[in-house]
């Protein structure tokens, strides 16, 4: 079939109306360049040599428009669209980011939204024009023809351009501080389980520090649940864990969301062997922080202390896969399985940890890469 120009071709498209305008905006902005000789090969199309000699905010009326529907579903519009390929690639980083890395790295997937926001209407220009048998079979087509009317309506339009711009900026801005934050809050309570609720360097210095808080309750100082974790803390540090356990139970009966308290308390109740009353304690600082997935580390520690390996390797599984890069999780995970007679999983855990120990610390010289080595070559 003959076709006058790349304009009735779009027009012969089964597409709606405000998809050919969009079409027809892409094909004029910009001429389609051809390497030399490879004139005939449609893919070698690339962006780049504005035909109209109008300044950037004109040129990107002829450009295309921000799809808000991209930018919601994201790789799922790519695969409406039947642009399956890309939509796939995306899906699958996507879904990696978010079961391998989980939160807060899986908030990143927010940046493939925003790709597909920017670039799925000219990837649907791509597929829908540009592999169109008759441009495909007629190069020819894809000029630097211009429908001067369609440039003279579309010039009356209001240019929508300054606030995209400002649009595109807030939402970016917004996107990278959501993204700072969330990774600010999980090492804050990383941070907690990590120093073991250390608030005092010796002895006097954990004393005084008893004493002020004991008077700031007193006085009904606010936050008086600070005051009581500050006491409770202390008292841990000095050995005292009855006294340490009833100030923290009064900083979780005064705040029932004061996270700290539930982990040292956890840590308390394990070195005491209640561990019913740990894995209470680290799954209630769960609730609080759902996303705090390095706690199923310390849930399966109390269920391996107990001698409960099913439960104990379930949730070492769940803190790997949250954090595979967590040497200690690995390690432990390893024990868990030689208890469950799969030496052969153990083996090959132990060996992801000595290769993660190896790349933080280097190949020799160190006695725990060694120690581990020795063990996993035992195993059978």
């Amino acid at each position: 079939m003959y076709y006058k120009n790349i304009y009735a071709i779009i027009d012969s498209l089964d597409i709606s109306r405000g998809w050919k305008n969009v079409f027809k905006k892409i094909q004029t902005a910009y001429f389609h360049n051809f390497y030399q000789g490879k004139a005939n090969n449609v893919h070698m199309w690339r962006y780049g040599q504005p035909v109209i000699s109008y300044g950037a905010s004109d040129r990107f009326k002829f450009f295309t428009r921000f799809n808000f529907f991209a930018l919601i579903f994201g790789p799922l519009y790519y695969l409406a669209k039947f642009m399956f390929l890309k939509g796939l690639f995306l899906l699958l980083i996507e879904a990696a980011l978010i079961y391998y890395y989980g939160f807060p790295v899986a908030y990143f997937a927010i940046f493939i939204h925003i790709y597909a926001a920017i670039f799925a209407n000219s990837d649907y220009f791509i597929q829908k024009v540009l592999n169109h048998k008759e441009v495909k079979e007629n190069p020819g087509y894809l000029s630097d023809y211009i429908d001067e009317n369609f440039v003279k309506n579309v010039l009356k339009e209001q240019s929508y351009y300054v606030p995209f711009a400002i649009f595109c900026l807030l939402f970016g801005i917004g996107a990278v501080l959501f993204i700072g934050n969330e990774f600010a809050v999980d090492a804050k309570y990383q941070e907690i389980v990590n120093n073991k609720q250390k608030v005092c360097s010796d002895n006097d210095s954990c004393i005084r520090l008893i004493n002020t808080s004991v008077s700031n309750i007193k006085a009904g100082k606010e936050p008086v649940d600070a005051e009581y974790f500050n006491a409770g803390a202390a008292y841990y540090q000095l050995g005292n864990k009855q006294n340490a356990l009833n100030a923290l139970n009064q900083a979780t009966l005064k705040n029932p969301n004061h996270f700290a308290s539930y982990i040292l308390k956890g840590i308390i109740y394990t070195e005491l062997s209640q561990y019913k009353y740990a894995r209470a304690s680290y799954e209630k600082a769960l609730q609080i922080y759902p996303k705090g997935k390095f706690l199923y580390y310390l849930l399966g520690s109390a269920y391996y202390k107990e001698g409960k390996y099913t439960e104990a390797k379930t949730n070492f599984e769940k803190a790997v896969k949250a954090y595979p890069k967590k040497a200690a999780y690995r390690e432990a995970l390893a024990y868990t399985k030689i208890y469950l007679k799969d030496t052969k999983g153990a083996k090959a855990d132990l060996e992801r940890a000595i290769k993660i120990l190896k790349n933080e610390k280097g190949a020799s010289g160190n006695t725990r890469i060694e120690a581990l080595e020795r063990y996993a070559g035992s195993l059978k």
